[in-house]
């Protein structure tokens, strides 16, 4: 081989792996937001220092607001008082509602207002304005209801459009998207609905995504992109809601078989549904990139002809300006284009079944070796650490070792490739491309764009060299091998990092899984070039992130610990327990503080585990059991909740012969799985008169768990809190105070 070649190549190596490290920072900046808009815009544009005006107003003291708590009601009272003063007639629709997905139910308050247009047919724009129990609820989802209110001033003052604006502010999204189970299911105004359009925040910076759609939302989303001046979006997130429990008010709305889109934003999600969700913390780039979404969209949405949709399709942004979109069945063709272009250049280029075996083995083997390298070196670095934090304070290290470990995983087979030669590597790594882009596109084919594009420009490419002989020499197929996989790169990289941010590094593997495709790609150029200098610096780099890995800080006031406790009295026993539950490893101080030893749950169905502490039994007003009778094969269970209540629920036995329960003479779906051997239904934010349970059963008597859960603590607590400091705050539910006894129905 020409020693001119090899440097040729190797040069060609590692030029390819800096403009890789280009195009993920160029990625990271794609991703930024509009610059916000100050107080003195002009008044027909939104601005995202006014809709930040707004969401102070809104939240006042920033006290968490959770569903039917007195903090909720001020936040409702500022709502209606501030869509008053712009000129609209608010109202206020109070409702029991359940959920159509999970056995959950509760008191919900949704707050309405409408601009009526020369038509009924209406755009509801929804956002919710209640938090969780410890979360002041600025991003989640403050940011949209202050946006709605900035699009709602400007929209008051321009002409009658065709179709009418209906302003949803749901109540009790997070207990179980209670809020839009109301409006859609009872309230008039939901028959004329036409088309969604659904704020989210679960974070506190960022862009906003164009998250997924609803039903036949074509039209909507060819609407959005003939305006969005800064658009962000991927339908893979659509297709990824498809297989997770993560929801939005959209949920309910495609349910009903309405046309919509979601737009949320999740930089800083370690802030979600935490304290540190706060007004402070929130982005005023992210707030007007809200809006920049929202008010075009609306104002090209206000006088459309709504009757007319359209299916959904494939879709992504390339730059601002460049999407790229197509139908699923254009996908599916595509797919089978690439497999039969590709299978041409192979058949050109075949030099045995033998070889292209051994092709096909070492790209195989290539991710085999960076999945497992990743994993054993992370699984290393967090043996240093103590724990793998999804969102450290010091995200670096973790950093340095994901995004090195694969190209010394790559490195390591040279000897194989140099064996088998250009050719049958180049092939083989496209193959794996090929195929996995064809899975997608039939079986995942809103997540098709991941693959499908750089497997389309790799295989013409590989085509017109496999056909062109005067060009197929080794500068050439450098040059070849280079340009595919920075295009590899230019689709692979923006995922990973948008991984890092929206699902931190717990979920590391699903970053391991497009480094390791981006590898394959470059397994081509390891023919030629000599990489014994990268793969030193890439394990070099690796060690110090270990190394670093020790001393690195894990958390910070602004990115602190997740960590709940829970104060579980069992009032038939009297036996009582302070537990503490984290993601990651619990501090000495938090662990000593009460002793904690033996793991368990706060209840018997509860699936997370916690560290306990056997404390003092607190008695303290609870449920009052007013009525418990039996009718027939029908149970009737009237409960009044104490002051301190804010949710009721029913554990009943999986096994129980129970063929259904209505709360308020409403069905409750069996939608939720039992846990434990035990099927939960929930009560949010019950009032004072009470809440009646029917559940239609067998004669035979049936054992259950009533359980008070309060969303505070005993002040004997206090010693728990105080460990927990300034570098841990409660997540979700946070600290709870529960009460259980077993009934007999």
């Amino acid at each position: 081989m020409p020693r001119s070649v090899s440097k040729f190549a190797a040069a060609g190596f590692g030029l390819c792996l800096l403009l890789l490290a280009g195009v993920f920072v160029l990625s990271t900046l794609g991703f930024d937001s509009p610059d916000p808009l100050g107080l003195h815009a002009p008044l027909d544009t939104f601005s995202g220092a006014r809709a930040r005006v707004e969401l102070s107003r809104l939240l006042g003291d920033e006290a968490p607001h959770p569903t039917g708590s007195a903090a909720n009601n001020l936040v409702k009272a500022r709502l209606v008082e501030r869509l008053t003063e712009l000129g609209l007639v608010p109202a206020v629709q109070d409702a029991i509602a359940c959920s159509g997905q999970w056995s959950v139910c509760g008191r919900v308050q949704n707050v309405l207002a409408r601009i009526d247009g020369v038509q009924p047919s209406s755009i509801a724009l929804m956002a919710h304005y209640d938090s969780r129990a410890y979360a002041p609820g600025a991003g989640d989802d403050g940011a949209g209801v202050a946006t709605l209110l900035e699009v709602a001033r400007i929209l008051r003052s321009a002409p009658q459009s065709r179709n009418s604006i209906l302003f949803a502010f749901t109540d009790g999204e997070e207990a179980g998207l209670l809020g839009a189970e109301a409006f859609f299911s009872q309230h008039p105004w939901a028959k004329d609905v036409a088309v969604v359009i659904n704020l989210e925040g679960s974070g506190s910076s960022g862009p906003v995504l164009l998250l997924r759609s609803g039903p036949r939302s074509g039209a909507v989303l060819n609407a959005f992109r003939s305006i969005a001046r800064y658009p962000v979006a991927s339908s893979f997130t659509e297709e990824l809601f498809k297989h997770m429990p993560n929801d939005t008010d959209l949920s309910v709305s495609s349910r009903y078989g309405k046309p919509g889109i979601d737009f949320a934003f999740a930089g800083q999600r370690n802030h979600y549904h935490t304290p540190r969700d706060t007004l402070a913390n929130l982005s005023s780039a992210t707030l007007q990139h809200h809006g920049e979404n929202v008010l075009p969209l609306v104002r090209v949405l206000a006088n459309t002809d709504l009757s007319k949709d359209a299916p959904n399709f494939v879709y992504s942004t390339l730059t601002h300006s460049l999407w790229l979109a197509y139908s699923p069945a254009t996908g599916q063709l595509i797919s089978i284009f690439v497999i039969v272009a590709l299978g041409l250049a192979t058949w050109r280029r075949w030099q045995g079944l033998g070889h292209f075996g051994a092709g096909l083995a070492i790209a195989t083997l290539a991710v085999a070796t960076i999945m497992m390298l990743e994993l054993a070196v992370l699984g290393l670095a967090d043996l240093l650490a103590g724990t793998r934090v999804s969102w450290p304070a010091n995200p670096w290290p973790w950093r340095l070792i994901i995004y090195s470990v694969p190209i010394v995983g790559l490195a390591l087979q040279r000897p194989l490739v140099r064996r088998i030669g250009f050719w049958n590597t180049l092939l083989a790594a496209w193959w794996w491309w090929a195929v996995l882009a064809l899975v997608l596109a039939w079986y995942l084919p809103l997540a098709s764009h991941l693959l499908l594009p750089a497997a389309v420009v790799a295989t013409i490419v590989i085509v017109v060299l496999a056909f062109a002989h005067p060009i197929d020499r080794p500068t050439f197929r450098c040059s070849a091998a280079m340009f595919n996989a920075l295009v590899a790169g230019f689709f692979m990289l923006p995922l990973v990092y948008m991984g890092e941010v929206t699902q931190g590094f717990n979920a590391a593997l699903m970053m391991f899984v497009p480094l390791a495709l981006l590898a394959v790609s470059l397994l081509p150029l390891l023919d030629r070039g000599r990489v014994k200098l990268a793969r030193w610096i890439a394990s070099l780099t690796a060690i110090v992130g270990v190394a670093w890995m020790h001393w690195a800080p894990l958390y910070s006031e602004q990115l602190p610990q997740h960590m709940n406790f829970t104060y579980a009295l069992d009032a038939d026993s009297g036996q009582a327990n302070y537990l503490v539950w984290s993601p990651n490893t619990l501090p000495a101080n938090v662990v000593g503080a009460m002793q904690f030893t033996e793991s368990a749950s706060p209840t018997p169905w509860d699936r997370q585990t916690s560290r306990v502490a056997p404390t003092t039994a607190i008695r303290r007003a609870t449920i009052e059991i007013d009525r418990n009778t039996v009718s027939g094969t029908t149970r009737m269970l009237h409960l009044v909740p104490a002051a301190t209540t804010d949710t009721i629920d029913l554990a009943i036995p999986e096994q129980a012969p129970v063929s259904a329960i209505r709360i308020d003479g409403l069905p409750v779906v069996s939608g939720s799985e039992p846990r434990n051997g035990y099927r939960v239904v929930r009560f949010v934010a019950p009032p004072q008169s009470g809440v009646t349970i029917e559940i239609d059963a067998t004669p035979e008597p049936i054992d259950v768990y009533l359980i008070d859960s309060s969303n505070n603590l005993p002040d004997s607590a206090r010693v728990l809190t105080d460990a927990r400091g300034r570098l841990g705050v409660p997540l979700r539910e946070g600290d709870r105070w529960l009460v259980r006894r077993k009934l007999k129905l």
